[in-house]
């Protein structure tokens, strides 16, 4: 896979289109304005007549867009026109160029996801960002940009993440310069209620169990007769404290006998 950052220029893309249909393959045009999406086409077949062009977007039903993907895989179209749209796991090994037009408006994971569209078979894929001026770049376009076009190699995804985490940061959930309410709640907080949140969004919220206190005039607790060393005990509390059912009471309370012998009487009434 190969990549390049170039500005808008017809005598470039009219060059890299036939140099794929030279070779037999296909074309993937990204442009991810729907309304100006028929001008982009008027103007590449302003460019280049015979060219066989389909344009599908989200506003084409799924039955219409079914039917255009199987021409276009079955080689009736020489270039497909499309929103980003085609990141979507679209596999197409016929298809080894994709230009991406207004590529500084995406950011890396997409860019990544697109060029991942060609280059799918044996045969070498390009991948194209064009954009308007290179010199009216923002820094942080400029630096996603190019950490894409010197990272094409097969599995740079995670040095990509990197990059991205470089140019745009990783946030501060638990500093100083967090705003709303985490910094009152503490982070723990903060984590039991967004997984509540979440299982409450995603209709798998559990059933709330109350915790019970029950007062029994009896002396229960484990005997450091049974259970000399201070830590095994504490072990014993802490593995007590986890259980959910009573079976896992009775299984801790064999292991117990098995390793320490028969068990005294607060001991047993803990349990």
């Amino acid at each position: 896979m190969r990549t390049f950052v170039k500005e808008y220029e017809e005598k470039l893309i009219k060059e890299v289109i036939l140099r794929e249909l030279r070779r037999g393959g296909q074309v993937f045009y990204v442009h991810n304005s729907i309304d100006h999406m028929p001008i982009k086409l008027g103007e590449l077949k302003a460019l280049l007549p015979d060219l066989r062009i389909v344009m599908l977007h989200s506003k084409i039903s799924a039955l219409e867009t079914e039917k255009e993907l199987l021409k276009f895989e079955a080689g009736e179209y020489d270039l497909m026109i499309a929103t980003s749209i085609i990141e979507s796991g679209i596999h197409m090994p016929k298809v080894n160029t994709i230009l991406v037009d207004g590529a500084d408006r995406f950011g890396i994971a997409d860019l990544h996801q697109l060029r991942g569209r060609v280059g799918r078979g044996h045969v070498e894929g390009f991948a194209y960002f064009i954009v308007k001026n290179k010199e009216l770049l923002t820094d942080e376009a400029k630096k996603r940009l190019l950490a894409l076009e010197s990272n094409s190699f097969l599995g740079s995804g995670s040095v990509l993440a990197h990059h991205d985490l470089e140019i745009r940061g990783g946030g501060n959930l638990i500093g100083d310069a967090q705003s709303g309410h985490i910094k009152n709640i503490g982070y723990s907080l903060y984590l039991r209620m967004l997984e509540d949140a979440i299982k409450e969004l995603s209709n798998t919220q559990e059933g709330e169990r109350a915790k019970v206190d029950i007062k029994l005039t009896i002396s229960a607790y484990i005997s450091d007769e049974v259970v000399r060393e201070d830590r095994l005990r504490l072990d014993i509390y802490r593995r007590l404290s986890q259980c959910e059912n009573a079976v896992e009471i009775y299984e801790v309370e064999e292991e117990i006998i098995d390793r320490f012998g028969e068990l005294d009487m607060p001991t047993k009434q803990f349990f």
